[in-house]
């Protein structure tokens, strides 16, 4: 366990909040898409228990945090998510008919949980601009096919359907089978666009620089084995003179 000047605290259980971040978007889909009642049994345990690891979490950072007040603020998001999108909330609001809002809530909340995954994984990859932009292109993914689903409901009619669409369009493939019409639909879009342009060229770039940095190594111990060769050769002389 470490603390920052800044007040955030750092623990050896970093890993595990990642995956249960992690775990909640298959669970959010579950639970937004599928109507048999086992799975939705399934998503509300499973809400609960990555629930359940956050709130551990946070309890922990601020027993341990030599500064409480400083951990609080650098902890912000945090202690959001785990006051403001507690599954009961979801719940009770589903019960009162208020149907669009819970959908609404459920969306801040995965926006929200997958901003701190960005947010806990770049001291994880200690610089690997690769790994932090794959995961931003996650968040964008699952965020802006919720956002679809959400605004565009005649055309994007799930939550799954909507970040099929968001794959589609960031990988550039665009199969046209589903796609957005409204105003709020294609400015999400055009952010989609943008942001799988940039994540192809970042990996195509990680791609030529590792053959380049390959080739440049074999080049390396070529030189090393001619040298060694040639001290070689310079050795066997001066013994050969000597006879």
């Amino acid at each position: 366990m470490a603390a920052g000047p800044d007040g955030r605290v750092t623990h050896a259980f970093e890993p595990v909040v990642i995956a249960a971040t992690l775990a909640l978007i298959p669970v959010l889909i579950i639970e937004w898409d599928v109507k048999s009642e086992g799975w939705q049994t399934f998503a509300d345990v499973a809400n609960w228990v990555i629930w359940a690891i956050f709130l551990i979490e946070f309890v922990f950072i601020l027993v341990v945090a030599p500064r409480k007040a400083a951990a609080l603020r650098a902890h912000w998001l945090d202690a959001t998510i785990v006051v403001l999108t507690a599954p009961a909330f979801g719940s009770f609001l589903s019960s009162l008919r208020l149907v669009r809002l819970a959908r609404l809530l459920r969306l801040l909340r995965l926006g929200a949980i997958l901003t701190r995954l960005v947010q806990r994984e770049r001291p994880v990859a200690r610089g690997s601009a690769l790994r932090l932009l794959g995961l931003l292109t996650v968040l964008v993914v699952v965020v802006s096919g919720a956002i679809e689903s959400f605004v565009n409901e005649g055309e994007i009619h799930s939550v799954w359907d909507g970040i099929w669409w968001a794959v589609e369009t960031v990988t550039t493939v665009g199969y046209g089978d589903v796609f957005p019409t409204s105003v709020s639909g294609r400015l999400v879009a055009m952010l989609v666009m943008l942001v799988g342009i940039g994540f192809l060229s970042v990996l195509t770039a990680t791609i030529a620089s590792y053959f380049v940095e390959h080739d440049s190594t074999t080049e390396e111990l070529a030189e090393t084995m001619h040298r060694i060769e040639a001290e070689l050769a310079e050795v066997k002389s001066r013994l050969d003179g000597r006879q």
